[in-house]
């Protein structure tokens, strides 16, 4: 049972460790931001473009069918 609360207390640990790394990731990439060392991207709404599809396929008849026609021979 002594392994078991080790490995529990090792995980919390290293969860504790994971999430304070995370903050101070954010918390950097905030301070950085704030004073001007980087600076995030802008969004543009005049550089949006639009994009038109054209349809470049020739129609063709569909059918609901699932029955296998029969093939038509010719004679000659």
């Amino acid at each position: 049972m002594l392994k078991g609360q080790e490995t529990s207390k090792n995980m919390s640990k290293m969860l504790g460790k994971r999430v304070l790394f995370s903050l101070a990731v954010v918390l950097f990439i905030s301070l950085t931001s704030q004073f001007g060392l980087i600076k995030p991207n802008r969004f543009d709404p005049s550089t949006i473009r639009t994009q038109t599809q054209t349809s470049t396929t020739k129609p063709h008849p569909q059918s609901a069918n699932t029955k296998r026609q029969p093939e038509m021979q010719s004679v000659d």
